[in-house]
């Protein structure tokens, strides 16, 4: 094996060891009670405003415990947004109108696709127009001509009807 990757290796391991001991500490410390000896404590009330937990009535715990949960709200916002981390429900949204979307178009994929398999026979060309209404007029000629030799006929059926 590579000494590098070793060294690598031994170096994360003992990296991990020393982040370990450090939250272990940090434990013991926020796990004492919140008097004047607790230097974590006495830092977090100091940067709110506080500067004798002592004193603190229940109304001064609520608006502190309000104030220190937006505060780490906001710093987890900003820290995740560094790392290009949405929030779950902005996650679900675009889930969802990426499904809405992809159905959308799948159909207006099928329409184009129906489209393109019907055949062109609607769409005339001018010279096809213009020789089907030459059609047209010619059968309508004739058929006004017939309809004048029916007329004519009965016309002089009745005359000669009426002359003897």
């Amino acid at each position: 094996m590579d000494k590098n990757i070793l060294e690598f290796l031994g170096r994360a391991l003992l990296n991990a060891a020393q982040s370990q001991q450090q939250l272990e500490d940090m434990n013991k410390i926020i796990g004492q009670t919140i008097g004047a000896d607790n230097p974590f404590m006495k830092s977090f009330l100091k940067a709110f405003g506080w500067q004798n937990p002592e004193k603190m009535n229940g109304e001064d715990i609520i608006e502190f415990t309000q104030k220190s949960s937006e505060a780490c709200k906001e710093f987890f916002k900003v820290y995740l947004t560094m790392f290009d981390v949405v929030p779950k429900e902005e996650h679900v949204r675009l889930i969802k109108e990426n499904e809405d979307l992809k159905v959308k178009v799948a159909m207006l994929e099928k329409v184009t696709n129906t489209s393109k398999k019907i055949p062109d026979k609607d769409n005339f060309s001018p010279e096809q127009i213009v020789d089907n209404l030459t059609v047209i007029m010619k059968n309508q000629t004739q058929q006004f001509q017939e309809l004048m030799k029916q007329l004519n006929q009965s016309y002089k059926k009745g005359t000669t009807a009426k002359k003897k």
